[in-house]
């Protein structure tokens, strides 16, 4: 079941997407939706909407999948789920789903209450392929990516600002952003936007943000890059002591 979720803790949203062709036809892969959702509980601490793209799902007619799904719903809402909302193109895939269906993703954010709907022409995919790790015992946010990444326009680089700025939620203490280069790179004349944005970060406790593993084709990022990420981590505990083999940088200072 390859299932992945988003979170929008500043609307209180979470999102859950079939990522390919699921059915649940028993009790047994009912509770394999469960686990997974419930190890998504762990970033929550308030109640939440819940809005389901179910474009790939088929629900089977079995009786004890639907009580199985029904009982599934209820215990989540004792963990603070508000509501759920389905989206599909075709209903007929969800009966037994205990939950409101509509046809669109645009219509699910109308139900669920969602200020500044997503334009249905955006980048959904580049902001599905930011990947946001927490290492909060080292007050670091890691950044990487799920696919190869060529930042060249300013709606991408604040789609970026927007999911740290929603995964700033979780955080009540100085950070510093580290980010996985090895599938991303960046327009040079987006320099003055990343600078916008990290000046926007420093503002709710950003200490410091490095890079690592530069792409071959990128000779430089508008933020200090290492070769290595042992390298980066390093620079990072020692507060700007950097050392080792770190990649040119445009904000380096000129020798």
């Amino acid at each position: 079941m390859k299932l992945s979720f988003e979170h929008e803790f500043q609307q209180k949203i979470m999102t859950q997407c079939f990522q390919e062709p699921v059915e649940i036809k028993t009790v047994g892969d009912v509770n394999k939706w469960r686990m997974a959702w419930m190890q998504e509980l762990k970033s929550w601490h308030s109640p939440y909407k819940l809005i389901i793209d179910a474009r790939q799902l088929t629900i089977a007619p079995e009786p004890e999948v639907h009580e199985a799904l029904t009982r599934m719903f209820k215990f989540f809402e004792g963990l603070f789920l508000k509501s759920a909302i389905a989206f599909t193109d075709s209903e007929s895939q969800l009966v037994g789903l205990p939950c409101e269906v509509v046809k669109t993703f645009e219509d699910a954010q109308l139900k669920a209450g969602v200020r500044g709907l997503r334009n249905p022409n955006a980048p959904v995919d580049f902001r599905a392929s930011i990947q946001i790790q927490n290492h909060f015992p080292q007050h670091v946010i890691e950044v990487s990516f799920s696919e190869d990444v060529d930042i060249k326009t300013k709606e991408q680089v604040l789609i970026l600002k927007s999911k740290l700025t929603n995964n700033l939620m979780q955080w009540h203490s100085k950070w510093s952003l580290l980010i996985d280069c090895s599938r991303f790179t960046i327009a040079k004349d987006l320099d003055s936007e990343w600078q916008s944005m990290t000046k926007f970060l420093s503002g709710f406790f950003m200490k410091a943000c490095v890079g690592y593993s530069p792409k071959v084709e990128q000779t430089d990022y508008p933020f200090k890059c290492f070769r290595a990420r042992h390298k980066a981590v390093a620079g990072l505990e020692a507060e700007g002591m950097f050392m080792g083999n770190d990649a040119h940088c445009r904000t380096a200072k000129p020798k």
